[in-house]
């Protein structure tokens, strides 16, 4: 998935045991003072408008907080070749600026929520209802498809 524009790589868990979309912000400090790969650059995005919301959440692995943001989010590939993008315009999210335990491995960068929108924050819309409202499918539905490779 990609946040911003111009377009910012970061890996999603698509979560459906939460509704909020968190995203790690590049000046969060990690544990041991690791980096990962991938993360946001909010400056660099000319989409991004910060709010004065902001929630802190308590997971099971750890806790995460920060101010909630608007920008652009893409699902699907970024490259030239690519036909099946979805392009999501103003998408609330969580700009994620203190962890606790939650992006300590190499496989991650942002929990994208898919669970019912009543369990969202105040004024906070899922992905998924976002890109329902956008009109962006051509049904409104998602799945996953599990594979070993």
């Amino acid at each position: 998935m990609y946040i911003g524009t111009p377009p910012q790589k970061v890996r999603g868990l698509f979560d459906t045991g939460s509704t909020n979309t968190w995203i790690l912000n590049k000046n969060t400090k990690l544990a041991q003072g690791k980096e990962k790969e991938f993360s946001y650059n909010d400056t660099a995005s000319t989409t991004r408008k910060k709010t004065e919301q902001k929630a802190i959440i308590q997971f099971g692995s750890g806790a995460l907080g920060g101010h909630f943001y608007t920008d652009d989010l893409r699902l699907g590939s970024c490259d030239s070749k690519s036909s099946g993008q979805i392009h999501i315009k103003n998408q609330k999210f969580g700009n994620v600026e203190k962890q606790k335990t939650i992006f300590t491995g190499n496989n991650f960068e942002a929990i994208v929520g898919m669970a019912y929108p009543e369990l969202a924050e105040k004024n906070v819309k899922p992905v998924f209802d976002e890109m329902m409202d956008q009109k962006l499918l051509k049904n409104n539905l998602f799945a996953f498809y599990l594979t070993t490779k």
